[in-house]
């Protein structure tokens, strides 16, 4: 009866360290996710801008090329016009009612700009949501994992003294009990080897899903998406430069170049709805988001240059 109660006790531990796997499970069943769609949903009706139509001089002398392109993804092409020939006209007689339709004109323009730089702020911020909530289930995740393994490690530590200090008792009782000595030994080390293997089975992932995938979109190039506003997904998807690659194209081909996110193996979990990501694929995913998100924020850049140059056009004085 002794000797159970010996073997009983070196596997204690083993008991103690058997919830790990399962802490890691509950907490991916009670992780909560946070929406970062936005609350309503995108309804558009858009024709797709051309970008390389032919410019003027007169026009390339009052707008920069860039500043053209971006009145056509914003469909202010026709008001520029306008406005161009309203300032040719000022600069002889500019009467009351002109210079009141360039006013409007202007005001219609500024406020088109804007509006794409309020799009621009909400799409970052939905990717800024989409990378946080990534980092926060990588955080979670390697908490856990950590809790699991330190709960091993403090199993394997109490195993090996406890099989240690029963053998040396045995030894110094003298009391012909050199079987069990052996006996305890033996089990200790299942024990040990017991929590080395339980310390290879900790679930090392987490069920993470986002049914709303913008980098899905990037990746596939879809000729329509709800998860862009039409303006962005253009920018991203028109090249400015003829012959050149559209800075969605260069952006996959820089995720393609990163061997690290093995996106063979990966893409239909980077690419899809979802799944078991490691704490190392979140953070793949949240450097991704990061980076589409710089992306589209460097498109106020060009605003701010359309901006600039409709502020430099004045008309004549009367």
């Amino acid at each position: 009866m002794m000797r159970l109660y010996l073997l009983c006790f070196l596997f204690v531990p083993i008991l103690f360290s058997c919830g790990t796997t399962k802490t890691v499970s509950k907490v991916q069943l009670q992780a909560q996710s946070v929406s970062c769609a936005p609350t309503t949903p995108r309804n558009y009706v858009w024709q797709t801008p051309n970008l390389h139509r032919p410019l003027t001089p007169a026009m390339l002398a009052r707008f920069s090329k860039k500043s053209w392109q971006l009145a056509s993804l914003l469909g202010i092409e026709g008001e520029l016009q306008q406005l161009m020939q309203l300032e040719e006209k000022g600069k002889g007689t500019f009467t009351t009612e002109e210079r009141l339709q360039w006013l409007e004109l202007k005001q219609h323009v500024a406020e088109r700009v804007d509006l794409a730089s309020l799009e621009i702020s909400a799409t970052a911020a939905e990717l800024d949501c989409e990378e946080e909530r990534a980092d926060q289930y990588k955080e979670l995740l390697r908490e856990k994992v950590s809790k699991a393994e330190r709960k091993i490690t403090v199993a394997a530590i109490i195993t090996g003294a406890a099989t240690g200090l029963l053998v040396g008792v045995m030894n110094l009782s003298n009391n012909g009990n050199e079987n069990l000595s052996e006996e305890i030994a033996i089990t200790g080390g299942i024990a040990e080897a017991t929590l080395g293997i339980l310390s290879l089975k900790i679930d090392r992932n987490i069920v993470f899903s986002h049914s709303r995938n913008h980098l899905q979109d990037i990746w596939f190039g879809a000729d329509s998406t709800s998860n862009f506003p039409p303006l962005i997904w253009y920018y991203l998807n028109l090249p400015f430069n003829q012959g050149a690659p559209s800075l969605r194209e260069s952006l996959k081909a820089q995720w393609q170049s990163m061997d690290q996110l093995a996106l063979k193996e990966r893409g239909s979990l980077y690419f899809g709805e979802g799944g078991k990501y490691s704490a190392d694929e979140l953070d793949d995913r949240s450097a991704m988001l990061d980076q589409l998100e710089a992306r589209i924020s460097l498109m106020k850049k060009d605003l701010q240059l359309i901006t600039k140059e409709l502020i430099e056009g004045k008309p004549g004085s009367n």
